[in-house]
């Protein structure tokens, strides 16, 4: 935290009972594993747990406690409140209220986190930002990167995530953003929305959080352009970034190089600078210019910009390619998967030469149309030419089916991992390239990892 805050001035902002009194505290923590007898421990309540159970037990570990209820024989100053994971977002919106710096968010279906990394490579030359960690990026995750914030930060810059229609207008009002930029839009999460309609209207929550002044980057490649547009807040300025010279920021002149990295010019307000990039995939072209909006608006000289996005060179779980055994090549994009960034991966191992495996496992929260996907990203791996196609889970099925239509191959669709890993292992050579994939619940990280060579964990 920048400053320090109080029991008491939580209370007097925003309600609730004050219980033994108050407390001065710098930190904040919500897991009994990481306790600080210099912290306050707020007790959230979730789906499968509630700390509540906890808390009578942490007399000496810690200053103070945000609870809903009584701790009986508990004499730690308490800040008593209706709901604790409210109280986490209203501790985290003092913080923020303390930061004078630019505020920067960043929503999508898929890509931004590495919008986010972009953001930082760019910013880090000469700044001192403050970034969301990991994927802390949900109404737990994003008070926690706020009380992250110390006075050396000059920047912050928030990934916001979305599981239903109201969360990112939720994060917005605890961020309170000056810049922000919708990714893309995708089918990622429908089940929680209902349909890719309702996860755009969800996601443009972020333009509406802005305040008069403040700057929407708009990817005027994306379908939901036009809606964007037509519903920008009163006071708000847009700036464009797509393929097209209409734009403000474009890029023009897109050429991937023998291992599928982009090479682009990207054009600033009519002025051009070659950029080339580390990180494979075409795709990245797009994440590249939602980044060089965000911090152009943000006011970064584009000299830095085009040296930020040169520096980056990957992030953990997205399209990272390593040496794997029996001297094939493994692209491991295991961190996540929907039908959008399938798509996208299945471009990118189509260009490579060689065999081409692709390795995928079930995408989920799809909704209803969950087997039709399946059975598209399928379709799509048959006719780009891949060698083969694994997959891993029950809707894999309808996958393996769409790429096997009129070729005499059998189906490729496994329920163990073991199993799964074996196969593919009798692929490959070093002549293969294989690309591994799928949603967090099918956890693909461990095939990657066993298909590096490494040792396989829990399976």
């Amino acid at each position: 935290m920048i400053r320090s805050l109080s029991l008491q001035d939580l209370q007097a902002r925003f309600g609730g009972e004050l219980v033994n009194g108050s407390v001065k505290f710098s930190q904040v923590f919500t897991d009994t594993r990481k306790l600080n007898p210099q912290a306050l421990f707020v007790a959230l309540v979730g789906e499968n747990f509630d700390a509540h159970d906890f808390v009578g037990e942490l007399d000496g570990q810690v200053l103070g406690l945000v609870v809903d209820r009584e701790v009986p024989g508990c004499s730690l100053p308490q800040w008593r409140v209706e709901n604790t994971t409210v109280a986490l977002g209203q501790i985290g919106l003092m913080c923020r209220e303390q930061f004078t710096g630019p505020v920067i968010a960043i929503t999508g279906s898929c890509g931004k986190t590495t919008v986010k990394e972009m953001l930082s490579a760019i910013f880090s030359q000469r700044h001192t930002p403050c970034v969301t960690r990991g994927n802390l990026n949900n109404q737990f995750g994003l008070p926690m990167t706020l009380f992250g914030l110390s006075d050396q930060h000059d920047v912050l810059i928030l990934e916001m995530g979305a599981s239903g229609p109201d969360d990112i207008g939720y994060l917005c009002g605890i961020g309170k953003p000056l810049v922000s930029a919708v990714n893309n839009v995708m089918p990622a999460h429908v089940e929680g929305f209902g349909s890719v309609d309702a996860i755009a209207r969800a996601k443009g929550q972020i333009y509406s959080g802005l305040e008069v002044g403040g700057t929407a980057i708009i990817n005027a490649d994306d379908n939901y352009a036009d809606y964007w547009r037509q519903r920008m807040p009163e006071g708000v300025r847009t700036l464009e970034i797509g393929l097209s010279n209409q734009c403000a920021l474009y890029a023009e002149n897109i050429e991937l190089d023998a291992t599928g990295c982009a090479a682009f010019d990207l054009v600033i307000e009519g002025v051009t600078h070659p950029v080339k990039l580390q990180l494979l995939g075409e795709h990245n072209v797009h994440n590249a210019l939602v980044a060089a909006g965000c911090a152009f608006a943000a006011g970064i000289p584009a000299a830095e910009i085009v040296q930020g996005l040169a520096n980056i060179s990957g992030v953990s779980g997205r399209l990272q390619e390593q040496p794997g055994i029996a001297g094939a090549t493994v692209i491991d994009d295991s961190y996540n998967a929907n039908p959008g960034s399938v798509g996208a991966a299945i471009e990118l191992l189509a260009q490579r030469p060689g065999k081409k495996i692709l390795v995928l496992g079930d995408m989920g929260e799809l909704g209803p149309d969950a087997e039709d996907m399946h059975r598209g990203v399928g379709a799509l791996a048959r006719k780009r030419g891949l060698d083969a196609l694994f997959t891993f889970g029950p809707l894999g099925t309808a996958a393996s089916m769409a790429f096997i239509e009129g070729r005499h191959e059998s189906l490729r669709n496994y329920r163990e991992r073991e199993l799964l890993i074996a196969a593919v292992t009798q692929e490959l050579d070093n002549n293969t390239t294989v690309l591994v994939k799928g949603s967090r619940s099918a956890r693909m990280e461990l095939v990657a990892q066993a298909l590096l060579g490494n040792s396989r964990g829990e399976m």
